[in-house]
């Protein structure tokens, strides 16, 4: 059964947004970086919340913050906590980062998309 969408379409599905997530994560971007991507492809605020708190319930990425040269991550409900009020959260130096986990799921998973469209979304640079 075929995808619904063209590997070229510049609508994101879930799956699509998921990935997208990671791949900042496993970049280690800052949170002001996963907005301004999404704020790209105008994805609503609700659905990039969704889509990282989800991932940090499931372990897959985590929320961190450089102090002094040295990274503090957060708890995972410290993670969500920050999350939830968003306003705040993207204003401020956060860094989003793949647990041991997510680096499994990244390493072993496909995220529900081809290859293709992948390449795609990494190679789009709609957040630059």
């Amino acid at each position: 059964m075929g995808n619904m969408y063209s590997e070229t379409d510049t609508v994101l599905t879930k799956s699509d947004k998921r990935f997208l997530v990671a791949l900042l994560a496993s970049e280690e971007a800052s949170v002001a970086e996963l907005k301004s991507e999404f704020d790209a492809w105008s994805v609503k605020t609700e659905e990039i919340q969704e889509i990282l708190v989800g991932l940090v319930k499931d372990g897959t990425i985590g929320v961190t913050n450089l102090i002094n040269e040295k990274f503090n991550d957060f708890t995972q409900d410290e993670s969500l906590a920050l999350a939830d009020n968003w306003s705040e959260f993207v204003t401020l130096p956060y860094q989003l980062f793949l647990t041991d986990l997510g680096y499994k799921h990244w390493d072993e998973d496909d995220w529900g998309i081809t290859s293709r469209r992948a390449k795609f979304l990494i190679f789009s640079n709609k957040g630059n």
